[in-house]
C-alpha cells in the first residue's frame, strides 16, 4: 500500500498541481521553476553531502558515533532524490530537507525513536589503532572427554605491541 500511494498517489497529486500553477502563472514559469529548483538543489545537495562526509569522518576518526551526521546524510539524500523528481511538492519537501534546522528538528523529533548501534568493532572503543598480528591454531581434546560435560572454549595466547 504504501508503494501504491507513492509511485501512483503521488505523481497524479503533482501532476493536477502543476496543471493548476501552470494556469495560473504559465506554463513557462512553472517549467523554469521546476529545472531553477533542480539545478539549485542538486548544487546545495553536493555541496552539503560533502560537508556531511566530512564530519561523519572526523567524528569517526575521534571514536564518536555519527549519528546525527548519518542521519542528515539519509535526509540530503532523500533530498537529492526528491529534487530530481519533477513536481512542486516534492520540491518543497527536498528543499525542507536541505534545510540544516529542519533537518535538526527531525532529528530531535526521530532521534529518540531511531536506534544507531555502533557494530561489535574497536574502532568506537579504542583509540589508538593498534594492529596485533598472530597465529591460531586448534587441538582437539574431545575425544578423551565425555560428551556430557561442556566446557567454554578459552583462547590462550601472546601478543607483542610494536609501536
Amino acid at each position: 500500500m504504501p508503494l501504491f500511494l507513492v509511485f501512483i498517489i503521488v505523481p497524479l497529486i503533482e501532476l493536477m498541481l502543476l496543471i493548476e500553477v501552470g494556469g495560473i502563472i504559465g506554463s513557462g514559469w512553472t517549467f523554469l521553476i521546476i529545472i531553477a529548483t533542480a539545478i539549485i538543489g542538486t548544487k546545495l545537495v553536493k555541496q552539503q553531502g560533502l560537508q556531511t562526509w566530512s564530519k561523519i569522518q572526523q567524528e569517526m576518526a575521534t571514536g564518536q558515533l555519527p549519528a546525527q551526521s548519518l542521519f542528515d546524510g539519509i535526509c540530503i539524500l532523500i533530498s537529492g532524490i526528491l529534487l530530481i523528481t519533477p513536481g512542486l511538492i516534492t520540491d518543497v519537501i527536498g528543499m525542507l530537507l536541505l534545510t540544516p534546522a529542519f533537518r535538526t528538528l527531525a532529528y530531535t523529533q526521530l532521534g529518540s525513536k531511531i536506534k544507531f548501534k555502533a557494530a561489535s568493532s574497536a574502532h568506537f572503543h579504542q583509540q589508538n589503532h593498534s594492529t596485533y598480528d598472530g597465529e591460531f591454531s586448534h587441538t582437539d581434546q574431545s575425544q578423551n572427554k565425555n560428551l556430557s560435560d561442556h566446557q567454554p572454549n578459552t583462547l590462550d595466547g601472546e601478543f607483542e605491541r610494536k609501536d
